[in-house]
């Protein structure tokens, strides 16, 4: 099934127009802010290291849909400044996309908490696998590889594009915000099909989103989050409801959609911390009309956060009846 869905995909691709690529999906994003943002680098002031990966939509197909991130991030003190590392891996069928991004955030404290102007700067590679798909008219009997369609290609084929981000991040111990416009200049890779050359490009897309820390008690906190997301033409709204429970458990509720057409699924996140390290799991339902054809998907992330700032010695009183 997956096979007709990439066919028809490089058939779009190869007629010498541009076509759009989305950006890859996660549900963990309260977790991993740094993924569409460049101006998170630096501000919860530690060294984070972070890998995440995603199966999506489970039993759609045999050929895997796939998103793997790994992250690398820490506050420069002495410049008020935060630098990181972001690669990400998007994989549809026979298509993979691979990002690559250097970020660079400005950061500047006030009363009310800190705010952040972030750059990113990378490339995107992007490649489709002709060896691996088969056309309607293709001849493939006794190993022959001929798919008799003069714009389908029949070896591995990739292209390179620039790619750059911008990005405002807003924190305090209490709330977080931010904005980014992700592929500020178009990004198009060209992929080269025998004589004819195609592009595949990458949407500018922009992100919103947001978050407050209610603190119930000492040992339970609740976080609502949020993230909007669109390309100027479509919108997708994640809406969750996260629970800490003694500082070191986990859980929360996730739901994507708002309207009858973009609703997606309802996700389960569970999770554990233990001395800067944090495991979490999610699963999403799916509950549009895809729900038929797949088994949900599943998401798990691992990250480490390790703090630059020396503990402060604590001072000590001694009561002296000469000096009162």
């Amino acid at each position: 099934m997956l096979r007709n869905y990439c066919l028809l995909a490089l058939s779009l691709i190869m007629v010498q127009e541009i076509r759009s690529q989305a950006e890859p999906q996660f549900t963990q994003h309260m977790y991993n802010r740094y993924l569409f943002n460049p101006a998170y680098a630096g501000s919860e002031d530690v060294v984070e290291l972070s890998l995440l990966h995603r199966s999506q939509y489970v039993s759609l197909a045999s050929r895997f849909i796939a998103s793997e991130a790994f992250n690398f991030n820490m506050p420069i003190y002495a410049a008020s400044s935060g630098i990181g590392l972001t690669i990400s891996n998007d994989l549809i069928g026979y298509q993979r996309s691979t990002y690559i991004s250097l970020n660079y955030d400005y950061r500047k404290k006030f009363k009310w908490g800190n705010l952040a102007v972030g750059l990113g700067g990378g490339i995107i590679q992007t490649a489709i696998d002709g060896t691996k798909l088969r056309a309607p008219d293709g001849d493939y009997n006794n190993g022959q590889l001929n798919h008799n369609d003069a714009v389908l290609p029949s070896t591995l084929q990739n292209g390179i594009a620039p790619d750059f981000s911008v990005g405002l991040y807003f924190n305090n111990t209490k709330y977080f915000a931010g904005v980014a416009l992700n592929h500020i200049v178009l990004s198009s890779a060209t992929i080269y099909t025998g004589s004819r050359k195609s592009k595949v490009s990458f949407a500018r897309t922009i992100f919103f989103s947001g978050g407050y820390n209610f603190t119930v008690s000492k040992k339970l906190q609740i976080e609502p989050t949020a993230l909007i997301k669109s390309d100027l033409k479509k919108v997708q709204a994640d809406a969750s409801l996260n629970f800490t429970i003694i500082n070191n458990i986990i859980t929360g509720i996730s739901f994507r959609g708002y309207t009858k057409k973009t609703i997606d699924a309802l996700a389960l996140i569970l999770g554990v911390r233990y001395k800067g390290f944090q495991l979490v799991y999610s699963y999403d339902a799916n509950l549009s009309y895809l729900s038929k054809f797949n088994t949900g998907s599943h998401e798990l992330s691992l990250s480490y956060r390790y703090s630059l700032k020396k503990k402060e010695a604590k001072g000590y009183y001694y009561y002296n009846p000469r000096f009162n």
